[in-house]
This record gives structure tokens, sequence and C-alpha cells, in this order.
């Protein structure tokens, strides 16, 4: 957190102050460790409602910067649901401007180290998953905040229903909608096993176009994400057979660096080809790779702790 949000913050924690309008005499904001706790929960509300942990990071800071600015006599009864109603609004403002964006290829949610979440986020790291992430965005932009609020917070519809500008109802047909989605239509793949994953980079790099679609579903896809930045498939590649080609033709590219990575709390791979720094990550359906996520889009890889010697950027 910055300095400046922190600075003049009180000394108290919990509901401290009163609506808008009647504060009570001496009322004061929640401590440092309350804002460092809370900062956490808004970043995990902010990565899963946007995709990006850069507009989740500024939607954190610029609530409680909001928060830090307030006369006294306007400080809200309950500074934690206060932040979490801004900066839920903020992370939507910044999800209705990026699907506004034109974006070159395919779109994935940016990657995080694991060891640079916060430690409110450790034990949700499952949910936090880049097919997770981007099951959400197939949902409208209410549905998904509403469903990450309730279904990771257990916030009240109430609390979420002000948040959001709308109805307890509405709010509860959102999350009902968006739950079913994700456990049909939209349901993400699991995370690779470790075993998989070696048995995929084994026939990968031996060059073994069989051994490859082996490990494959017969609908396997490749998404690549660079927004042109970076030399990279700008359509999906759909298919084991093409799938497993493009992967093969890849690797001999690579000049022999790959390295395990931890992103999102699933193991990953870290592939430096003709110098430029790409991160892969993989889906399992029935036991076999159905998703291939290739980040290569070098803004998008600035939180991830790559071995030495890796670099983004060519």
């Amino acid at each position: 957190m910055t300095a400046g949000v922190l600075a003049g913050t009180g000394a108290s924690t919990g509901e401290q102050a009163a609506p808008p309008g009647a504060a009570p005499p001496g009322a004061v904001l929640p401590d440092r460790a309350a804002l460092e706790r809370i900062r956490g929960q808004l970043l995990g509300i902010g990565y899963r409602i946007t995709g990006t942990w850069a507009d989740a990071e500024d939607a954190a800071d610029e609530a409680l910067a909001r928060l830090v600015a307030l006369d006294p006599s306007d400080a809200p009864r309950n500074a934690e649901a206060w932040l979490t109603t801004v900066a839920t609004r903020l992370c939507l403002d910044r999800l209705r401007r990026r699907k506004r964006e034109d974006y070159i290829g395919a779109w994935l949610p940016e990657p995080v180290d694991t060891a640079l979440l916060p430690a409110e986020l450790a034990e949700q790291r499952d949910e936090l998953r880049i097919a997770v992430l981007l099951a959400y965005e197939q949902l409208g932009p209410e549905e998904r905040a509403a469903f990450v609020l309730r279904e990771a917070y257990k916030l009240p519809y109430a609390q979420i229903a002000e948040a959001l500008h709308a109805t307890a109802p509405t709010v509860r047909q959102w999350v009902s909608r968006a739950r079913h989605r994700l456990q049909t239509d939209l349901r993400p793949p699991e995370p690779a096993p470790d075993e998989l994953i070696t048995r995929l980079v084994e026939a990968v790099m031996s060059g073994d176009l069989e051994q490859t679609i082996a490990v494959l579903t017969s609908d396997a896809r490749v998404l690549s994400d660079s927004n042109g930045k970076v030399n990279a498939a700008r359509r999906d590649i759909v298919g084991a057979r093409k799938c497993a080609y493009f992967l093969v033709k890849a690797m001999e590219l690579a000049e022999g660096a790959v390295a395990p990575v931890e992103v999102n709390g699933e193991v990953a791979l870290a592939v430096v080809s003709r110098g430029v720094l790409r991160v892969v990550q993989a889906g399992v359906v029935d036991g076999r790779v159905d998703r291939l996520y290739f980040h290569c889009n070098p803004d998008k890889l600035t939180r991830l702790a790559v071995p030495e010697g890796f670099a983004a950027g060519g």
C-alpha cells in the first residue's frame, strides 16, 4: 500500500464511523493493519472482476485514498463495506472500458506469481486460476461482480445490491445464473497435475507429434495473448493435431530455455523463444490437456518471478 494512502489513518478497527452527515464525535478510520487486510480483500475482488492485477491495484488504492480524504463528518459507518462498494464500482468501470477497447488476438487474464499474492488470498488460489477468471469473462459485468462478492466473500445480498445499484432479488438472480453457467457451459478446465505437464513437455521436446496428440483432448485449443506486441498466434488453434504441431514447432524455437514457475496457484512453464518470454499454462478435461494458455504480452508479464536469465521482451 502506498504511504500516501496510509498517512493519516486512525487508530481503531471495525465499524468506527457514522453514515455521511451524521458522524459521531471522535469517529476515526481503521488502523494501518486493518487497512492492509482490507486492501488484500479489495485486490481479490478487483482481480476477479477485472482479470488484471493492475486494475485491481488501481481500484483498491483509489478507494483507500478516497476514504482517507473524507472529512470526518462524512466518514462511513462501516469503512470496509464502503471501501468494497467504491472499489467494486471502480472495477466495473475499468472492466466496461476494457471491453470497449480493441485488442489484437485472444485476451487472457493477467498472470500473477503465486508468491506475490497477498496473504489474504492464500486460501483462495483455486478461484484465482486463469481458467476460472477466463470463464468469468463470459458473464455480464454486474453478474460477474455479484457472483464474486457473494460466492468468494459471502457478502449479504443487500450490501451487494447497494454496490451494484440493484435490488436484492435482482442480485440473487445474477448470482444464481452465474453459478449455473459456471457449473455447465462455462465450467472451467481443471488444473493440470504435475505428471501430465511432465508427459506433455517430454512429448513436445522430443518432437513426437503422436505422443503429444495422445496427451491432448480431441478438441484441444491454444489461446495466445500478445495484443500484437510479439510474434504469436492471433487466432485460436483448435484440434489435437493442429495444437500438437504448433507446440512441437514452438519448442523447436525455444532455444532449450524452459523452466517451471508457479502462477495463480498452479504450475506453468516459462519459455524463451527468439529472445521473447512466454508463460504457458494448461487446463485439463477428463485427464487430458484441453486448453493451453500462452501469455505473451510483455505488459502482462511484469508480476512474475521468472528464473534468472529469463526476461520479458525481445
